[in-house]
């Protein structure tokens, strides 16, 4: 079954590459997604559950509230397509579904301009409880999290999910200009 996915990643690159010049990150998130739609329908234990690990969080966004399209933001689409997809050194069937993880949580993740008072070392993302405003900080280095009052949290009962660009704004938060 991991020829099926290498298949599927190396027929998604064609696709981006055929598209590349008309992508935006609206369109490849949605791209994205729909690939990982596919790789859901292969009925295959081992990659159902990377699927379910990695990738099934994001089936039920509601993406247009959550993906920030402003001027300032935290990453080089043309550099995702470039080095994270199209160039990318794909030899084992795990890793595209790693990598397309990745992708998506870079680009949906909103980078704001704090930072991270653990390491320092970066600017933390901003995500909100499931079914609540309530924010929270995460560092990508060093994990640390921090609510908006800035406590830090070693563990939380409850599951994060990406904050809306509503709420973000509502709270003035601004983009990270890295």
């Amino acid at each position: 079954m991991s020829h099926i996915i290498l298949r599927k990643w190396e027929q998604l690159k064609d696709k981006i590459k055929e598209d590349e010049n008309d992508l935006n990150s609206n369109s490849l998130v949605y791209i994205l997604l729909d690939w990982a739609k596919e790789i859901k329908s292969i009925k295959d234990i081992q990659i159902k559950q990377l699927y379910k690990d990695f990738l099934e969080r994001y089936e039920d966004l509601n993406i247009e509230n959550i993906l920030y399209t402003g001027n300032v933001i935290w990453y080089s689409l043309e550099e995702i397509i470039k080095f994270d997809i199209l160039n990318s050194n794909v030899d084992y069937y795990q890793r595209p579904i790693v990598k397309t993880r990745d992708i998506l949580f870079n680009i949906l993740a909103f980078k704001s301009d704090k930072e991270c008072p653990c390491c320092g070392d970066d600017n933390l993302r901003v995500f909100v409880e499931r079914n609540s405003e309530r924010l929270f900080y995460e560092c990508d280095i060093c994990l640390c999290l921090v609510d908006e009052n800035g406590t830090k949290h070693e563990h939380l009962e409850t599951t994060l999910t990406f904050a809306s660009v509503s709420l973000i704004k509502s709270k003035n938060i601004k983009p990270s200009p890295i």
